[in-house]
């Protein structure tokens, strides 16, 4: 029978951040079953697995919503799962389903492959040659004993490795401090400088900063000049986003493995590139309330609506798939205040739209952007909250019972 730690034993994330980045994959359940129980105060069905001589979840004694969205975590992650996790990539699943205008704007993607310019010091003319013919744009003067500005991507340029430069710098004129990482493709990429690359004059007034690999991972930058000239809140900015940069999103809170990025080289399938995308601020800037639908999908099939109006604290009501109030509070916290608003017609667009976005998935929930009276796509969740929701048992049952 499995102990379970109270909180002193456990502690909270980000604090066994390194425990649980360290920890042999063979313990995750183990640990899971640990930290939920102690953020729910439910109990995780755990079975001993002979063969292997590990813990593994029971997924047929899982029973109720936050059961099964654990077993998902670990077990249940797709890799169009993890393609719809990447902020960047879920841009185009979602153009493909139901179109671009439903797409936020978007001003800049760092690393942007097509813009990236490296200098180079070439020894030896033959490799440089033939790594031009890979790159496209290499002078056509060169010599034994040559400069050349070569345009790569960024996992391009770190296989300048095999090549011999002069004092073996080969981010020569770059980055001083190169965080190596693995792509899909197994080739490596570096983070360390994406910040550096962001265009701030090619930005408007108004924009959002965030990262690609995790969730609230962003800054709501209102005013450009005065965040430009306030070097405290700059510098945290960036020191912020370049440690993001380099976390696992997954070993923050609770397994959330469609998060992982594909450092873990030990699985090729897990496919996020650490990035930073710059999206436009569909708020007002004076007043920052904003309002968002939340869908809750089942089996290709919406079956909950979340209407979210925030401003110091969240306004919700909750409907099910006929648009009738329920009683339903899905969030893990008291900061609500429970409304009775009548569906209106952006509800309506968020059944449709949603159906379409979710019928490739046993799971998911659909978030929306309302700005200005239209509809904007914000995100996928397939795991909301970690599944660690404080909610009534009925509900966490009747919500368990859709998941098959």
């Amino acid at each position: 029978m499995l102990k379970f730690l109270n909180r002193d034993e456990i502690g909270e994330p980000p604090w066994d951040y390194d425990f649980l980045y360290n920890l042999p994959q063979s313990e995750y359940p183990k640990y899971l079953a640990k930290i939920f129980n102690y953020r729910t105060g439910e109990k995780l069905p755990l079975k001993w697995d002979f063969r292997n001589r590990v813990w593994i979840i029971n997924k047929n004694k899982c029973k109720t919503f936050n059961q099964k969205l654990q077993w998902i975590k670990l077990y249940g992650i797709t890799p169009l799962m993890r393609y719809c996790t990447d902020k960047v990539k879920v841009r185009d699943y979602v153009k493909e389903k139901i179109g671009e205008e439903y797409l936020k704007p978007v001003f800049q993607i760092i690393p942007n492959k097509s813009q990236e310019t490296m200098r180079c010091h070439c020894e030896q003319v033959n490799y440089n040659l033939g790594l031009a013919r890979q790159s496209g744009n290499i002078s056509s003067d060169d010599t034994l004993d040559c400069h050349a500005d070569i345009k790569m991507s960024s996992s391009a340029r770190l296989c300048f490795p095999k090549f011999q430069f002069r004092e073996n710098r080969v981010f020569a004129e770059f980055n001083d401090r190169a965080l190596v990482f693995k792509d899909n493709d197994n080739k490596n990429y570096d983070v360390s400088a994406y910040f550096d690359q962001i265009d701030f004059d090619k930005l408007p007034n108004a924009f959002v900063l965030k990262c690609n690999h995790g969730s609230k991972w962003h800054y709501i930058i209102k005013d450009k000049e005065k965040y430009l000239n306030t070097t405290p809140l700059f510098e945290i900015t960036k020191s912020n986003i370049n440690n993001w940069l380099e976390m696992e999103y997954c070993f923050l809170n609770g397994f959330e493995m469609q998060y992982m990025t594909s450092r873990r080289t030990e699985s090729p399938n897990r496919i996020i590139q650490p990035k930073i995308i710059i999206e436009a601020l569909l708020r007002d800037e004076i007043n920052i309330s904003a309002r968002e639908i939340e869908v809750y999908c089942f089996n290709g099939q919406p079956k909950i609506f979340l209407n979210v109006k925030y401003d110091t604290r969240r306004e919700i009501t909750c409907y099910n798939e006929d648009f009738s109030i329920i009683d339903l509070v899905l969030h893990p916290d008291g900061k609500n205040i429970i409304k009775n608003e009548k569906a209106d017609d952006l509800l309506n667009q968020t059944f449709v739209l949603s159906k379409q976005l979710s019928k490739d998935f046993n799971f998911v929930r659909c978030d929306w952007l309302v700005y200005k009276n239209k509809l904007y796509f914000n995100e996928l969740t397939f795991t909301p909250y970690s599944g660690f929701i404080e909610f009534d048992k009925k509900w966490n049952e009747k919500l368990g019972n859709w998941i098959y």
